[in-house]
């Protein structure tokens, strides 16, 4: 049991849940709020601002249900914060100097369906945070021939199933941790078969309709916990210190903030400063509320309490004055005392800083709708080597266009805007229009950095090919309609080449011009390629195209040459090319001139 004393010195672990639109995150967490909150009237249950807290004494009687050894564990954790972030986006905004606000994480992705886009950009974001997470391997219940058994533990009910039936569930999951694999994990394995939990991630399959698995889930992630995390968990009861998860005005109400706790109390009527747009800004607490308790937070018709103190670890809304410029992301931080303004503020304004940089000369300006966005694109851009010029919260203004224009006399390639989640303004389209610059926006941060290293890649071989080696080289590649592995992010399928090499990361068009985007990766056999040649059969992968949408499963794909290099290849180079690859080329043009003018390549 959990003294009085060991409450004050460890607070409760605050759990993220990230994951794919409709691969179950809500469900799976209103499941959890709906059994839990079962056991007994409120029950001490609160849900916060996006969050719910769920003491360990309530979650032990729900374990029992499904297990009674569950429910016996020793539990030294007070209960557990999880957060219900509505998307991998606001996972961002919970961030704090050095790492991130959440503790550990759920990534919920849909057993069925696979890996998607947005489970990606969630996995690379935990990855650059250094979180811990769990998978929660969802909707087993969908699996043809399963048989649910509600709210018991994942193998009690694997166990009862159909040899069949557990086959296809183990190809699902092998070809998940396959796919993590390939993103640089060591390891990913199946709860049950992990020995170290420090060197694999762990797979738990789960049910958000019929409970199964659930309880095996709390008990994984409380367990990681309290084994390796409980050194994050020490307890201050200074000043709150959190972070901006949202700034919105409600109905009837002046601006709020929607504010994580992670550390310390916060009471009514005391003084905080926050980040803001231009400078930090110093306010005071008007009035703290919470939902009341039980209530869906999401469902605006809600009431909400008004309460004197609020005590880490929680999700609380803020009703202060002079709010309206604060920046999602930022950090939030409680003044005890007086004398410590002057540092708290400083802090604050150093932190801001230095995630809105200006740093090299010739780069890219970076536009994110939240701090905690444009840190995370920061950290991705600059793995990827791409230099930043100007990095900023807010939509894409017309000087965001000046200052692209200003990097084009130090690198041509760099005079671009890139916005995540960001409106662009009239007068900064019309002046990208005037100084033709190009402006890139995405939602999904490594669509947007890919976008750009496409452009930027073209345009360098446009304008610097010298030789041979440095075109892109024609080559002519024929879909194999019984060898489609995957059908989306990224699409893996068989092909024929039937003329010319084919290298990784060109792009492709279809026989009647549609754009395929980009090779990936090319593989034979489990082994990846740096080339495929005339007659090769191999699999290729492809992000960010669905094949039955975007393109069929038996289209005739042309390498996309760039008509610069196509100049120079019936150029000066011509005599250097194979005979297959002159006539690839000679199609390709074809399907050019079809698709712009008839002078096209000439």
């Amino acid at each position: 049991m959990t003294t009085e004393t060991d409450n004050k010195i460890i607070r409760a672990p605050i759990a993220s849940i990230l994951g794919h639109i409709d691969h179950g995150k809500t469900s799976l967490l209103d499941y959890i709020r709906g059994t839990v909150v079962q056991q007994r009237e409120a029950a001490g249950i609160t849900q916060h601002i996006g969050a719910s807290y769920f003491p360990t004494e309530d979650i032990k009687k729900f374990l029992g249900k499904s297990k009674q050894e569950f429910a016996e564990k020793d539990i030294q954790l007070p209960g557990i914060l999880i957060v219900d972030t509505p998307g991998h986006a606001a996972f961002m905004n919970l961030r704090r100097r050095g790492g991130a606000v959440a503790d550990i994480a759920i990534l919920v992705i849909d057993v069925t369906a696979g890996n998607m886009p947005i489970t990606w950009e969630s996995v690379r974001i935990l990855k650059e945070r250094k979180v811990p997470f769990v998978i929660a391997a969802n909707k087993i219940d969908r699996i043809s021939g399963w048989k649910s058994i509600k709210d018991a533990d994942f193998l009690d009910s694997y166990n009862k199933q159909k040899p069949h039936v557990k086959d296809f569930l183990d190809e699902k999951l092998i070809q998940i941790g396959v796919d993590f694999l390939q993103e640089g994990f060591k390891g990913i394995d199946r709860y049950d078969k992990i020995k170290d939990f420090t060197k694999k991630v762990a797979i738990v399959p789960t049910s958000a309709k019929t409970g199964e698995g659930i309880s095996t889930l709390l008990m994984v992630l409380m367990g990681l916990v309290q084994q390796f995390l409980t050194e994050n968990l020490k307890f201050s009861e200074g000043p709150a210190k959190g972070v901006v998860l949202e700034v919105k005005k409600e109905k009837g109400q002046a601006i709020t903030m929607d504010v994580l706790i992670y550390d310390g109390v916060i009471k009514k009527g005391e003084d905080f400063i926050v980040g803001g747009l231009e400078k930090p800004i110093k306010s005071k607490v008007r009035a703290l509320l919470v939902p009341k308790p039980l209530d869906e937070i999401r469902d605006p018709r809600q009431k909400f309490d008004s309460v004197d103190l609020v005590s880490a670890a929680a999700g609380i809304k803020i009703l202060a004055p002079n709010i309206d410029d604060v920046v999602a992301g930022s950090p939030f931080r409680g003044i005890g005392d007086p004398s410590q303004e002057e540092t708290v503020y400083n802090e604050i304004e150093s932190e801001v800083e230095s995630i809105r940089i200006k740093t090299d000369k010739a780069g890219v300006v970076l536009k994110a709708d939240t701090l905690g966005s444009l840190e995370a694109l920061e950290n991705h851009f600059t793995k990827n080597n791409v230099k930043i010029s100007i990095a900023d919260v807010g939509p894409i203004k017309k000087e965001d266009i000046m200052n692209a224009s200003l990097v084009r006399s130090l690198d041509p390639y760099s005079a671009a805007v890139l916005g995540f989640n960001v409106t662009i303004l009239p007068d900064a389209q019309e002046q990208a229009i005037t100084d033709n610059i190009r402006i890139f926006t995405n939602n999904v941060i490594y669509r947007l950095l890919e976008d750009y290293i496409e452009y930027a890649e073209v345009r360098k071989a446009e304008d610097t090919a010298k030789g041979l080696s440095e075109l892109v080289l024609p080559a002519k590649i024929r879909m194999i309609p019984d060898f489609i592995f995957r059908n989306s992010d990224p699409a893996v399928f068989g092909v024929h080449v039937e003329a010319g090499t084919l290298y990784p990361k060109v792009t492709l068009i279809t026989a009647d011009g549609k754009k395929a985007r980009r090779v990936h990766q090319i593989q034979d056999k489990g082994k990846t390629l740096e080339k495929a040649g005339k007659d090769s059969e191999v699999a290729i992968s492809i992000r960010g195209i669905e094949i039955g949408r975007d393109i069929d499963k038996d289209e005739t794909l042309f390498v996309n040459v760039p008509e610069s290099h196509v100049r120079q290849l019936m150029g000066k180079f011509l005599e250097e090319l194979t005979v297959d690859q002159k006539q690839a080329l000679r199609e390709y043009i074809v399907l050019q001139r079809k698709m712009q003018h008839p002078w096209w390549g000439m």
